[in-house]
C-alpha cells in the first residue's frame, strides 16, 4: 500500500465514520443498543459498496486494517496495569463469576460451534470460538480474534466474529433490560424501585460542560515533542519490542514465528510498560492519551471489518449464527445471576447485571444495565468490573491462542475452558459458600 493510497483509504473512511456518527445522532433506538457510530459507519459502507448496491468501491485494502492494527490496539491494553494481592483478594466474588462465564463461552463456543456444524458442514472451521471474543470484549476482541484467523487462513471467522459482537450488544440490552424490570420487581436491586432512564447526552448527543473531562495532560513542553507523537511513539514502540521479542524466541524455539502479531502486541505493551517503569520512565508516558489513540485505531478496524463482511456467507449461515448466540446469551444469563446470587456478599444483582451485559456486549452495556437500577453510582459493581478486568488482562492472549489450538481441534480449547470455569466456581464455592454454610450451622 503506497501512502497516496493509504491517505485516500483514510478519507473514505472518515467519511464513513461522520456518515455512521450523525446517522446515529437521528436515530435513537441505535444509541439505546450502544452500536457505535463505527460499526453503524461500516454497515453504510457495506450497503453502498460492491457488494449490495454498488454505488461505491470499497478499497480490497480495507480487508487488511484489522490485522495491521491489531498489535498497537492489543499493546495498549497493558500500559497502565498494575496488579496487587490487594485488588484480586478483595473483588474475587466478581472475578470468580465473570472469569467462569468467560471460560464457559470458551469451552462450550467451540463445542457449540463444532456440534452446528455436523448440521451446517459449510460453516468456517472453529467459528465457535468467537463466541469468548465477540461476546465478552464486543467488536474490538471479535477484530483481534478474526486477524488471528485471517492470518490461519479462515477470514470467515472474522466476519462471523462481527455478526456475533453486533448481536451480542443487542441481546445484552434487550434481555438485559427484561431482568432489570424482573430484579426490581422482586426486590433484588439495592438502590432503587424502579429502573430509572437515562440523560439523553448518556446515549449520544453533545455532552454537558460539567461532564466534559480531558483526554489527557501533556507530559513535556510542546516545544521539545507534540504530545500525541510522543504517547503515539511509546505504543509502536512496544509493538517492535513485541515482535523483536518473538524473533528471539523463535530463534530457540522455531514454532512462536507462528503467533500472530495480536501476541506481539499483548507482549510488547507488557514489555515496555514494565520496563519504562521499572527505570523510572513511566512519567512520561500518559497513559489516557494511550488508550485513546488505541480506541481510535479500533474504530478504524471497527469500521473496515463490518466494510467487508462476507455477506454470502453470513446469510447463508444466519440460522445458525443465531441460534448459537442464543443459547450462549441464555447461560450467560444463568451464570450471571445464579452465581453472583451464590458468591456475592454485597450488591449481588448488581454485580449480575454488570456480568451480564460485559459478557454479551461490551463494559459499557454491563454499566448501563447497572446504571438502570443504580441512578446516583452508589453501587461497587463498575469497581468490581475495573479490577477483573485489570487482574485479568493475560487473558487478552487469548485471542492469538485459541485459533492457533482450534486448528488442532476442539481438544485444547475445551479443556482449558472447562478446567478454568471450574477452578473459578470451586474457588468461589470454597470462598464464598461453604463459609456461610459453617456459619449457618
Amino acid at each position: 500500500m503506497t501512502v497516496s493510497s493509504l491517505f485516500s483509504d483514510m478519507i473514505i473512511i472518515a467519511l464513513f465514520m461522520l456518515m455512521g456518527f450523525f446517522i446515529r445522532e437521528v436515530v435513537k433506538p441505535l444509541q439505546k443498543l450502544f452500536l457505535p457510530a463505527s460499526l453503524v459507519g461500516g454497515l453504510v459502507a457495506l450497503i453502498v459498496g460492491q457488494q449490495v448496491l454498488g454505488l461505491v468501491t470499497i478499497p480490497e485494502s480495507f480487508s487488511s486494517f484489522s490485522n495491521v492494527l491489531i498489535a498497537p490496539i492489543m499493546a495498549a491494553l497493558l500500559f497502565g496495569v498494575t496488579i496487587t494481592k490487594k485488588k484480586v483478594v478483595g473483588y474475587m466474588d466478581y472475578v470468580c463469576v465473570e472469569q467462569a462465564i468467560y471460560a464457559m463461552q470458551m469451552c462450550l463456543g467451540a463445542g457449540l460451534g463444532a456440534l452446528l456444524c455436523v448440521f451446517w458442514p459449510g460453516l468456517p472451521i472453529g467459528w465457535g470460538s468467537m463466541a469468548q471474543f465477540a461476546f465478552q470484549g464486543g467488536h474490538g476482541n471479535a477484530s483481534a480474534a478474526g486477524a488471528t484467523w485471517t492470518s490461519l487462513g479462515v477470514p470467515e471467522n472474522l466476519s462471523i466474529g462481527m455478526v456475533l459482537a453486533t448481536f451480542g450488544l443487542i441481546v445484552a440490552m434487550l434481555i438485559g433490560m427484561i431482568v432489570v424490570n424482573i430484579g426490581v420487581r422482586k426486590g433484588w436491586a439495592k438502590f432503587v424501585k424502579d429502573p430509572q432512564s437515562q440523560p439523553d447526552w448518556y446515549y449520544g448527543g453533545i455532552l454537558p460542560e460539567e461532564k466534559r473531562q480531558p483526554i489527557g495532560k501533556s507530559v513535556t513542553a510542546s516545544i521539545s515533542i507534540n504530545h500525541i507523537a510522543l504517547q503515539g511513539s511509546w505504543l509502536l514502540f512496544a509493538v517492535w519490542a513485541g515482535r523483536m521479542f518473538m524473533k528471539g524466541l523463535a530463534m530457540v524455539w522455531p514454532g512462536a514465528s507462528a503467533f500472530p502479531s495480536v501476541i506481539q502486541g499483548i507482549l510488547g505493551g507488557a514489555i515496555v510498560w514494565n520496563l519504562a517503569k521499572a527505570v523510572k520512565l513511566d512519567r512520561y508516558i500518559d497513559v489516557k492519551i494511550i488508550k485513546q489513540i488505541s480506541s481510535f485505531l479500533l474504530e478504524v478496524v471497527v469500521l473496515t471489518a463490518m466494510a467487508t463482511l462476507d455477506i454470502e456467507m453470513i446469510t447463508t449461515y444466519i440460522v445458525p449464527i443465531v441460534i448459537f448466540t442464543l443459547i450462549i446469551t441464555l447461560l450467560t444469563v444463568a451464570f450471571a445471576l445464579g452465581f453472583c446470587k451464590l458468591f456475592c456478599r454485597d450488591e449481588w444483582f448488581e454485580k449480575a447485571l454488570m456480568a451480564y451485559g460485559a459478557g454479551t456486549g461490551n463494559t459499557a452495556t454491563g454499566l448501563a444495565l447497572v446504571r438502570a437500577v443504580d441512578p446516583d453510582s452508589q453501587s461497587a459493581a463498575p469497581d468490581n468490573h475495573g479490577i477483573y478486568s485489570a487482574v485479568m488482562c493475560w487473558k487478552e492472549a487469548f485471542a492469538g491462542l485459541v485459533p492457533v489450538w482450534m486448528m488442532t481441534g476442539l481438544g485444547m480449547t475445551m479443556g482449558i475452558g472447562g478446567v478454568m470455569c471450574a477452578i473459578c466456581l470451586g474457588v468461589g464455592f470454597i470462598l464464598f459458600v461453604f463459609p456461610k454454610k459453617k456459619a449457618a450451622a
